[in-house]
């Protein structure tokens, strides 16, 4: 169970973008700033395809299936990697669950 408030994710949890997070991507990569919070984030490239999946409300599911499509790992890491990068994410106040 979460301490910070955050609701628990599951691969059947519905997630999205946040729409006022500045950001912007430079060489392939998404650079996010939080300015009430004064720090930033990066993400690399596979971080980078993640967050603009994320524009349209997807379950964590769903996203890591269509990444498996795409990358060549297989699907219960990528699921796994996914729902850790969401926490993370979720934890920082850049994707919305519900």
């Amino acid at each position: 169970m979460p301490t910070s408030g955050i609701p628990s994710l599951d691969r059947n949890t519905r997630v999205r973008r946040v729409v006022d997070v500045l950001a912007t991507e430079v060489d392939g990569e998404v650079v996010m700033m939080d300015v009430e919070k004064g720090v930033y984030f990066g993400l690399d490239a596979i971080g980078t395809d993640i967050w603009k999946r994320l524009e349209t409300p997807t379950t964590a599911a769903a996203l890591a299936s269509d990444l498996s499509r795409h990358y060549d790992a297989e699907a219960a890491t990528i699921e796994r990697d996914v729902l850790a990068l969401l926490s993370g994410m979720a934890e920082q106040g850049l994707v919305e669950i519900g």
